[in-house]
């Protein structure tokens, strides 16, 4: 039978107090917002924003966008499709295919303070249809078609951010509208087609968010990240 191994115990100094320790957030919220990118001699500059929920026991981006079928000019609306990613690395890999570059402003938080966001976005789900069509066999993504249809003023990728962020945090997006600025993103024709859909209320373009999440937010961002 072998010999135990022995052990030494050791008193190291702490850093920090205990209840510092203790006290630590042990989850992250992530607004990840794309920039614009060119595909095909095209460019693409609408830009895009999604949310990674990081717990210690999950991972998780909810991406909602046009992935169904569109309609109107230039495609401003369409099936509101919510994809639901297990693997960030899977996510962001298509994002970086793109050759755009996204911003990920993140938020150090308890675990216990992410449920109002997630349960908003679960709210979306359960009223909605399971879309396998969309997932293609991918294991770490579900797809789901929501009542609630996409528009590029909102409902749209950028508003159903914002209303995670603002289920954690109701005073997210006070003093944005400032930052509102269509003519910074859309080109001329596109600033003329979404006029005959009236005057958004609200943030609704992943470009003017990111200027505004920049400034002074009223939300502190603890860290940014860049991808690639």
């Amino acid at each position: 039978m072998p010999e135990p191994r022995r052990t030494e115990s050791r008193t190291v100094p702490a850093r920090e107090s205990v209840v510092r320790v203790e006290m630590a957030p042990d989850s992250e919220f992530h607004m990840l917002i794309g920039g614009p990118y060119e595909q095909d001699g095209e460019q693409h500059r609408y830009g895009h924003t999604a949310v990674r929920i990081k717990t210690p026991v999950s991972d998780t981006v909810f991406d909602f966008g046009r992935y169904g079928a569109t309609t109107g000019d230039f495609g401003a609306e369409g099936e509101g499709i919510l994809r639901v990613w297990s693997n960030f690395g899977k996510y962001i890999a298509g994002e970086n295919v793109l050759d755009r570059t996204t911003t990920a402003y993140v938020y150090r938080i308890f675990s216990r303070h992410t449920r109002p966001a997630a349960a908003f976005f679960e709210g979306h789900v359960a009223g909605g249809r399971r879309r396998e069509d969309l997932e293609l066999g991918r294991s770490y993504l579900r797809v789901f078609q929501l009542q609630q249809s996409y528009h590029a003023l909102g409902p749209n990728c950028t508003t159903i951010s914002l209303d995670a962020a603002s289920a954690i945090w109701p005073t997210y997006e006070e003093g944005s509208m400032e930052y509102m600025d269509p003519g910074a993103v859309l080109s001329f024709a596109e600033r003329a087609a979404l006029k005959l859909y009236g005057t958004p209320d609200r943030l609704f373009l992943p470009e003017n968010l990111q200027r505004f999440l920049d400034d002074e937010p009223p939300i502190r961002v603890d860290r940014k990240e860049t991808y690639p």
